[in-house]
């Protein structure tokens, strides 16, 4: 291949019609200036000959040889809405039902539930005919005291979300629906066309978890769940029959399809994501460590006119940093033997052989990731000590001789894989394997309690498209877990949500960075959409803490291995 040209045909916005009627009215062949080109019309390719012709024609005052006989200098335009009476109204009819009556009924649904759910901040919707809708009060939301808006391409956009609720706005955005525009003054340099302003997605999302969690309200002793499930209108779709109608046959759906069972429900899921292509991650994790999970950068405490952290260095830095603590927290020591329940590429067994000498046997799912963990395992020279497998971990601890084997056990954000029903069956493997002095450590996604009911009943994004079956499980699941399945305790937790927030972001601007290699691998404009539009969702979640990510360390009671933990303080 020499080269690669994307090329699409235009989309033209309210002003641009304009403009383009006002060039055609005002100032086509004045002082011999003439305009032609595909843009003059549709955008078509008919359009551009069309307009030449149309121009050379007037300049020469010579009808086109087939338009001779018309006594036009070209031949009108056919006008394909001249047919049968009949066929006319069953377009007509078939238009009205299929589109124009949806649109009307559910644009009519969706900015009355806005005008309910919208109430702090300000939210824009930019039309087609230049209108713009309006919701919120216009007040500052947290630091945005700019509104968010939203350009608005096609209005079946309103049919997704009363239909399908917020999985329907991802699935409108993954369409080209809508696109996110900058601020009002203010440019990006990973805004283009396609995706629209990325930032301004993350804005999108913070302004409805704003108005979401109403600080205001008064929750109900002993049932916070249930304070949330009935919260808002952002929570419980009020006002939106239909988009419930959907949610259920989407949780059906997840459910019945999804389920992360050993049958090879786990290895189908894991494909779906993992399995994608070794070079698309390459595209925007760091290039060191390949980690695919929250780094831990050097955090500092804002400046007084601030909120929050300060997060200092680079992506590469933080992730040695993340996995110098998960090593740390674990305790481990030369020569033991670590299991490391999925590897990813291997960053995490590759330091702990390189820095400890360990044993390290890694297990997954992805065959894909196995196999460029190999090659870098192999580049380190480290075969004697390093060894990769396809299995499941539940298959994995059945094995005779892997019982009570382990010295250590760390897992990195793969329990968000296991699945709600299946954490119970997770601590047990780990109980098996672990030997009696043994320590886990565990890095998890997970959501706050008050949410975990209502989430566990639902889907998201996050779980139906980008990493089917998954479920980021709350802490107090993990722990009763844990409870019924084994003799494992908790000991420490860390709480690295923030430093999550702040990786995302890295990921996003070096995945934009980096479209034009993506792209030569076969990602087109709709995964450019879906993989902006997952990076901006969990990074507004970490940031709001909407979602945290922990760094968990069990052992069995009277560890003499673990040391406990201790802070010096003057």
């Amino acid at each position: 291949t020499y080269k690669r040209q994307i090329m699409s045909h235009p989309q033209f916005t309210h002003s641009s019609l304009q403009a383009r009627d006002a060039i055609a009215t005002e100032y086509q062949g004045k002082d011999g200036l003439w305009f032609c080109g595909a843009w003059t019309k549709y955008g078509f390719h008919e359009d551009g000959c069309r307009s030449g012709f149309k121009v050379a024609t007037a300049i020469s005052n010579s009808p086109l040889p087939w338009a001779e006989k018309s006594g036009e200098l070209v031949l009108p335009t056919p006008d394909l809405t001249k047919n049968t009476r009949s066929r006319g109204l069953v377009k007509t009819l078939k238009h009205t039902l299929s589109y124009t009556l949806p649109v009307a009924i559910c644009r009519r649904m969706v900015i009355s539930f806005l005008r309910k759910a919208i109430t702090r901040g300000s939210l824009q919707l930019l039309m087609n005919d230049g209108s713009i809708i309006s919701f919120g009060d216009g007040n500052k939301v947290g630091n945005d005291a700019e509104p968010v808006t939203a350009r608005v391409f096609d209005e079946w956009f309103f049919v997704k979300i009363a239909t399908e609720f917020d999985l329907g706005l991802a699935r409108a955005y993954m369409s080209g629906l809508f696109v996110v525009n900058n601020p009002a003054g203010e440019s990006n340099e990973e805004t283009n066309f396609v995706i629209g302003d990325p930032v301004g997605l993350t804005r999108l999302f913070l302004l409805f978890i704003h108005n979401r969690d109403d600080p205001t309200k008064t929750f109900l002793a002993k049932r916070s769940a249930k304070n949330h499930t009935y919260s808002n209108a952002l929570v419980n779709a009020s006002g939106l029959i239909a988009a419930k109608l959907g949610s259920l046959v989407n949780f059906l759906r997840f459910k019945l399809t999804m389920d992360n069972s050993e049958r090879g429900g786990s290895l189908k899921n894991i494909h779906a994501h993992y399995d994608l292509s070794n070079d698309l991650f390459t595209s925007f994790l760091d290039k060191e460590t390949y980690m695919y999970s929250s780094a831990i950068y050097d955090a500092v405490k804002a400046p007084r006119n601030q909120t929050g952290l300060v997060f200092r260095g680079t992506l590469e830095e933080a992730q040695w940093r993340k996995l110098d603590t998960l090593l740390a927290r674990a305790q481990v020591q030369p020569g033991q033997k670590l299991l490391d329940i999925g590897f990813g590429w291997g960053g995490l067994s590759l330091h702990a052989a390189k820095k400890y000498g360990c044993q390290v046997t890694g297990i997954t799912l992805s065959v894909e990731q196995k196999a460029l963990a190999e090659e870098r395992v192999k580049l380190a020279g480290l075969g004697n000590l390093i060894t990769f497998e396809v299995v499941d971990y539940r298959v994995f601890a059945r094995r005779k001789e892997n019982q009570g084997r382990f010295d250590r056990v760390i897992s990195c954000e793969m329990i968000e894989a296991v699945g709600h029903n299946h954490l119970g069956e997770f601590y047990w493997a780990v109980e098996q394997v672990l030997s009696d002095d043994g320590i886990l450590v565990m890095e998890a996604i997970t959501t706050p309690e008050s949410r975990y009911e209502t989430y566990i009943r639902s889907t998201d994004f996050i779980n139906t498209i980008i990493f089917p079956g998954g479920c980021a499980p709350s802490l107090h699941a993990l722990i009763d877990a844990s409870y019924q399945w084994s003799t494992l305790t908790l000991e420490h937790i860390d709480n690295i949500g923030l430093h999550y927030a702040a990786t995302l972001e890295e990921w996003r601007r070096r995945f934009n960075r980096n479209e034009k290699y993506v792209r030569k691998l076969g990602f087109d404009d709709v995964f450019m959409r879906v993989w902006n539009y997952y990076m901006t969702y969990c990074e507004a979640g970490f940031r709001s803490q909407t979602i945290n990510c922990l760094i968990l360390v069990f052992s069995r009671q009277g560890c003499n291995s673990l040391v406990p933990l201790c802070e010096s303080r003057s």
